[in-house]
Formats: structure tokens, C-alpha cells, sequence
């Protein structure tokens, strides 16, 4: 292992501590952060949207799924499909069916549609104003965003999380991606 990975996993760890201090309730940050995506001009050009279905201690992305999900644009989530190392994103909406996913995540069975998101909102667990994430070590996002960017797809990436999953740097190296926005309970950023 590597100085960096090294690095990374003490990030990991000190981020998801932190995160777990939270006392706010989430009903009420899940509806702040929703108003938080509305105010991105952004949003009312796009005509597909990727979200996640928060775990363990992220940000709840319940009230915004929902809002998503009853907008015009196609809502969709990631899909890990066999060994692959690129996300697909399946279409979903009330009537579809969650199943277990690879990493204890839930995604849509196999019953929806692929599509290629204009917006795609991603999990960390840290991220910094230079618009570095801190993921989970798999490299979903950042492969996916890399391969996005080779076949031409013009998409805007945005992280979900807490304000105080904010640090000063995340650890990054040559195959981290960067994210063009911010999106937390406090505010919308967009990344310099």
C-alpha cells in the first residue's frame, strides 16, 4: 500500500467519525439541502438526473429523490453491474424495485432502463473547495466520470454531503475526478 492509500484511509476513518456527531435531524437537512439543488439554475436544463440512496451516516437524499423523482427530468440511480468498474445508471421512480446492491447500497433491479445523466449527484466522505472527493476507495465515481468525459458526454457532477465533511485537502492522485459543485445542508457551492 501505497503513502497515499495510507493517507486516504486515515481520511476515510476521521471523516466518518465526525460525520456520526451530527445531531441535527435529518428530516429537516434533507429538506434544507433540497432547497439548496433548487436554487442551481443549472437543474431546470437537464433533462436526467442521477441520484444515490443515502447509507449508513450520509446526508439523507430522501425529500430530494422524491422531488426528482416527480419532476419531468428522468431520475435514475447507479447500478454496479458484475465486475464492471463503470457505474450504470438505471431509471427509477415509485413503481420500481430496490434490491441489494454490491456495498450494502440499494439500486434499481434490472427492470429499468440505462441512461446517461446530464446531473449526477455523488456520496463522499469528505470533500474540499478545490473540488476534490473523498469516496468510499472503490473508484465507482471517478472511473465513471472518466469514461463520461472520454466518449464526450457533457454532465455536471455535484457531492451530497454534510457542511462539516468539509477539510482542507482531500488526498487525491492522478485518477481522482473532480466534482463542478457542492451541495450540503448549509449551501451550493460551485467549484473554482
Amino acid at each position: 500500500m501505497n503513502e497515499i492509500e495510507i493517507k486516504k484511509r486515515i481520511q476515510r476513518k476521521l471523516s466518518e467519525e465526525n460525520r456520526k456527531l451530527l445531531k441535527i435531524t435529518i428530516k429537516d437537512i434533507s429538506k434544507q439541502l433540497l432547497y439548496n439543488f433548487c436554487k442551481g439554475s443549472f437543474f431546470k436544463n437537464k433533462k436526467s438526473i442521477s441520484s444515490f440512496i443515502s447509507i449508513k451516516s450520509e446526508i439523507s437524499t430522501k425529500f430530494l429523490n422524491n422531488f426528482l423523482i416527480e419532476s419531468e427530468n428522468k431520475f435514475s440511480l447507479p447500478v454496479i453491474i458484475n465486475d464492471s468498474e463503470i457505474l450504470t445508471f438505471r431509471e427509477f421512480n415509485f413503481s420500481s424495485t430496490l434490491v441489494n446492491g454490491k456495498y450494502g447500497t440499494f439500486e434499481p433491479d434490472n427492470s429499468g432502463n440505462e441512461i446517461l445523466p446530464d446531473i449526477i449527484l455523488t456520496p463522499c466522505l469528505a470533500f474540499d473547495k478545490k473540488g476534490f472527493r473523498l469516496g468510499y476507495g472503490g473508484g465507482y465515481y471517478d472511473k465513471t466520470f472518466s469514461y463520461l468525459k472520454k466518449i464526450n458526454h457533457d454532465f455536471i457532477s455535484i457531492v451530497v454531503a454534510y457542511e462539516n465533511q468539509l477539510v482542507d485537502e482531500v488526498v487525491h492522485d492522478k485518477f481522482d475526478q473532480k466534482i463542478n459543485y457542492i451541495l450540503t445542508e448549509k449551501d451550493l457551492y460551485k467549484v473554482k
